[in-house]
């Protein structure tokens, strides 16, 4: 499992790098977290606003590079929550951690939908509601995502002990 983990982890922290090179054009004066603000851009106007100023070529690259992050990153946190659980006796924290294993794919199979629909926007395929939805897959990939780092923050004293 150790190697798993870092294998998992180094691919997430090459990918995230990745990702913030490829994307740091994208990096404007309107859009201060870039492709981040597109996940959140939950208005017609919003969207035009971030293409007016944005290549749409390295819109779509960056978010074709996010499926691979999807994958490091899933990865990641699925095994370390697992690992951290196995740490903790049989209990709630064991218990929570192996939920969160299970939930970090839910976090990704919500990627997975944002992207889809992010992709459909920078063709242009986009209306308010695919916007809306976007947020939401956005909003609550982030909110799992959190949880899970951190029940990873507070399990790291425990794994120190041990």
């Amino acid at each position: 499992m150790k190697k798993n983990l870092s294998v998992a982890s180094l691919a997430s922290v090459i990918m995230f790098i990745v990702l913030r090179i490829q994307g740091s054009e994208l990096k404007t004066p309107i859009s201060k977290r870039a492709i981040v603000d597109l996940e959140f851009a939950d208005t017609i106007k919003r969207v035009q606003e971030l293409f007016a100023v944005w290549n749409l070529q390295t819109v779509k690259i960056n978010v074709w590079i996010d499926f691979l992050f999807i994958i490091a990153y899933v990865s990641f946190l699925s095994i370390a929550a697992r690992a951290l659980a196995a740490k903790w006796e049989i209990g709630f924290f064991n218990q929570i951690g192996i939920i969160f294993s299970r939930l970090a794919f839910v976090a990704g199979l919500l990627d997975v939908c944002e992207n889809i629909f992010m992709l459909q926007t920078a063709v242009g395929n986009y209306t308010q509601i695919s916007l809306i939805l976007t947020f939401y897959c956005a909003t609550f990939k982030f909110i799992l995502a959190g949880l899970i780092i951190l029940y990873l923050l507070v399990s790291l004293p425990k794994l120190i002990k041990n």
